[in-house]
């Protein structure tokens, strides 16, 4: 096991290590990593058979491992070693270690999150709730199309639900657009629009892997929100991907409102854990709590 820089990591061995096993993270994959992150680095072993991404921080010579904007976790790819090794491995040279991941007991801070699923196979619509069902009844004079630019659904969202929402800065948006940009060029994404007599009221960014399509953002107008076109564009999505992929995530959000939204649709519970390791030295913590 190594911790390699980026710049001398083999993309191709890399990307086909993700894209050859049966894990499905489109968040670990060269072309995310390199849209969301500013630094980062990655546990290899041999000919690239376990690996794992270390996304980082360097602030007044201090390392810091993150969880990169707009990704959920990390695996380990292969078996060559584990997070209990990877801890202690990279313990020495960050001191901080913040990572989410599926395994319970990683590590003695950990508090459980939460996405949703559904399964595109068979009839999924039987799983709406009579709720969706009426609304989506109702819902009428909304078209959809793909469209190329993410500025749609960045206004959208800045409009309508940035003043909302505050673990969302505007550094953010700035690599969310990036990101979207980048799976557009490379194919690994599609924005949708909703519209209402031409004028677009609704629109949602997908991501795709192998068999799952992902919800990476999305927004509306108030007016349309409250008419359904939200409703509309999931479902939508669901029946424009349903033949190329059998897994449906819907981002997931610890926000009630949000999964009771994804619920209707009869998207499942994920659990995956949040671990952070702190051993920051005391000046450094102390110079954080200043500048706040």
């Amino acid at each position: 096991m190594k911790l390699v820089e980026r710049k001398y990591i083999d993309i191709q061995k890399w990307n086909d290590a993700i894209s050859n096993s049966e894990v499905e993270n489109v968040f670990m994959y060269a072309w995310y990593l390199d849209s969301v992150c500013s630094h980062w680095r990655a546990l290899i072993t041999e000919d690239y058979k376990t690996i794992l991404p270390v996304p980082y921080t360097k602030k007044l010579g201090v390392r810091q491992m993150i969880q990169a904007p707009f990704t959920r976790e990390y695996d380990i790819i292969g078996n060559e070693f584990n997070w209990s090794e990877v801890i202690s491995f990279l313990a020495s040279d960050f001191k901080s270690i913040h990572f989410r991941n599926q395994n319970k007991g990683l590590a003695g801070s950990e508090k459980v999150r939460t996405h949703q699923l559904l399964s595109l196979k068979d009839d999924y619509q039987n799983s709406y709730s009579t709720n969706a069902k009426r609304i989506l009844k109702k819902v009428n004079g909304y078209t959809i199309e793909a469209a190329k630019n993410p500025l749609i659904v960045l206004d959208l969202f800045r409009e309508n639900v940035a003043h909302k929402v505050d673990t969302i800065s505007k550094q953010d948006l700035i690599v969310l657009e990036k990101l979207m940009n980048t799976a557009l060029d490379l194919k690994k994404g599609e924005l949708l629009v909703v519209k209402e007599n031409k004028a677009i009221v609704a629109a949602g960014f997908f991501l795709f892997d192998k068999h799952r399509v992902t919800y990476l953002k999305g927004a509306s107008t108030e007016s349309s929100k409250k008419a359904g076109a939200m409703y509309y564009l999931m479902n939508q999505a669901m029946l424009r991907y349903q033949s190329d992929f059998s897994t449906f995530d819907f981002g997931g959000s610890d926000i009630e409102k949000v999964a009771e939204f994804y619920h209707k649709f009869g998207a499942e519970d994920r659990t995956y854990y949040d671990y952070s390791i702190d051993d920051l030295p005391f000046w450094f913590k102390t110079l954080k709590k200043l500048k706040r």
